[in-house]
């Protein structure tokens, strides 16, 4: 076995979020506040009108060293079994630890970033990997203490991916893993045995869905009891306490001093939901608040002026397409879906909606990712006239009536339905465009119940294998537009079984060509992460999910 011992590193972790009442976010803290959603909100939270929000006191009277952030929306679940967005997973990861983490790098503008081919230890503090990659062996750290204080052990390790494994909503990515058997060697050993090779089995055991939760207390509760108790309460080991979740309004955590790593640099997380972007714009623009996010590309022009500021874009692996319900005519012909790929205005989409702070995806995996394309000569571009063609050719030269449906809060998706809405009227597709609250939205896409829908996706692991696995396999819990190819199939069932990353990445080329051809979405763009810092805030480290680690965060 090669062997890997590796001292433990300073992780990332906090704890909050979940739309509807929110109790007593943490288990461990009978004292922490309750807090109702509402649709008024109280004193001090977010509105969604037209008057700029208050913004919370981060004084030092607010208690120390206060990082106040303003997002767009608060999370769905605190549940990491449940947590598939990436809001719910910034405070899955302040309440809960996983295995491993990345170590980091610096990248061409001098921003420090993970680094996802450096695994580092968390609560495994070492590992040895069998030569032919179907054995794990991860040694847990004696120190690693849940908040309760009870230990970290590897009964607590098997429980956990075990829930993983049984959920609707993470077991396919739990058997992206490859895992057989689970056994406990020692209270402190656990080992894995893979059916296959898994080339991102560290990877994927980073992610905030892989968190170890102390099944202490959860005894006594059955399956569901504890998927309603875990949407809304944390028990894990991480750096921060909950004092309030209002998914709707505001949360607020708290460094725990007896955090098991030692505590944090910051004493107080305050993340205020603001759902309107000009609010975000100005808060940040004022000063107050240290960090916002989804702040709109057309809006930092606003911003760059204001030397207080750190206006930090990223390369990402986040993309928007429109998804097509491939079950539905007319489009489950595939001529159809070939037009209106071949109708879409890409160009005015990246230069003014974007205003140029985006790259069109020319195929379905972006440039950041390994295995993308490069040679872009195959890829769509808009020609109105091929797209008259093929809906003449399809039997549909008069046109049709489709819906497009989008999620509301986000003014580039807006703007984006507009542009298509023009731009398919003109090859006679009469297209409505109907707006969803969030949580309509993803029930619509997940239910399949749609035509068309701007869809975004942002991978948790940068890899091909992911990526497809994810949103293109027929079975992918993101496949949202019911897409089905025994070739693309066989080509990631093939890749999957590949220890060889060179021919996986070819494979990978292959899929994506044939995906082209097949067209079960219209790729737009890839997105850029943008963050607005204050120049008060430092240590900050991007990772390709997106995602904020607040742990690593100090003032």
């Amino acid at each position: 076995m090669k062997k890997r011992f590796l001292a433990a590193l300073t992780a990332a972790v906090m704890a909050a979020s979940l739309a509807g009442c929110g109790a007593n976010a943490n288990a461990n803290n009978p004292n922490a506040t309750t807090a109702a959603t509402t649709a008024a909100g109280e004193s001090g939270t977010a509105q969604t009108g037209g008057e700029t929000p208050a913004a919370a006191d981060n004084s030092a009277n607010a208690g120390g060293k206060v990082l106040t952030l303003a997002y767009a929306e608060g999370g769905k679940t605190l549940n990491p079994t449940q947590g598939t967005d990436s809001t719910s997973a910034e405070f899955i990861n302040a309440a809960y630890d996983q295995l491993v983490t990345y170590g980091s790098k610096t990248n061409d503008q001098g921003y420090e970033m993970a680094d996802t081919s450096d695994i580092q230890p968390s609560l495994a503090k070492s590992w040895e990997v069998s030569e032919d990659g179907l054995t794990y062996v991860i040694h847990l750290d004696e120190n690693a203490k849940f908040a309760n204080g009870d230990p970290v052990t590897a009964d607590a390790v098997i429980y956990s991916f075990n829930r993983i494994k049984d959920s609707n909503y993470t077991g396919f990515l739990y058997s992206l893993a490859n895992i057989d058997t689970m056994e406990k060697t020692d209270d402190l050993t656990v080992t894995f045995k893979l059916s296959k090779p898994c080339t991102i089995f560290f990877n994927l055991l980073q992610m905030h869905i892989f968190s170890i939760v102390n099944p202490n207390q959860l005894e006594g509760m059955s399956e569901e009891e504890i998927d309603t108790f875990l949407t809304t309460t944390t028990v894990g080991s991480g750096a921060f306490d909950i004092e309030k979740w209002d998914a709707t309004t505001e949360v607020i955590l708290n460094a725990r001093p007896d955090y098991w790593k030692g505590k944090v640099d910051l004493d107080k997380v305050i993340v205020k939901i603001i759902p309107e972007p000009s609010n975000r714009v100005l808060l940040a623009d004022k000063g107050d608040v240290d960090i916002a996010r989804v702040i709109p590309p057309k809006d930092l022009s606003k911003l760059e002026g204001n030397t207080d500021l750190d206006i930090r874009v990223y390369e990402s692996v986040s993309i928007v397409y429109l998804s097509l319900n491939t079950q539905k005519a007319p489009l489950d012909n595939v001529k159809v879906r070939q037009a209106l790929n071949y109708a879409v205005p890409y160009d005015v989409i990246v230069n003014d909606v974007m205003s140029g702070k985006a790259k069109k995806l020319d195929y379905v995996i972006p440039s950041a990712m390994p295995g993308h394309i490069t040679d872009t000569t195959g890829a769509y571009t808009q020609d109105l006239d091929k797209a008259k063609a093929l809906l003449a050719e399809a039997g549909y030269a008069d046109g049709f009536d489709m819906k497009l449906v989008i999620s509301t809060g986000n003014q580039d998706y807006e703007d984006t339905a507009i542009l298509v809405q023009a731009e398919l009227a003109k090859i006679g597709v009469n297209l409505s465009i109907e707006k969803m609250e969030r949580a309509q939205y993803l029930e619509a896409t997940r239910s399949h119940n749609f035509d068309m829908a701007i869809s975004s996706y942002s991978s948790f692991v940068n890899d091909p294998g992911y990526f497809f696995g994810n949103c293109l396999y027929s079975q992918g819990e993101y496949n949202y537009g019911s897409y089905k190819s025994d070739e693309v199939d066989g080509i990631w069932d093939k890749a999957e079984s590949s220890n060889d990353l060179n021919e996986r990445y070819e494979l990978y080329t292959e899929a994506q060509k044939i995906v082209a051809e097949d067209a079960p979405w219209v790729p737009l763009y890839e997105k850029a992460n943008i963050y607005v810092l204050n120049k008060n805030v430092k240590s900050f480290m991007y990772y390709p999910d997106g995602a904020v680690r607040f742990a690593q965060i100090s003032k």
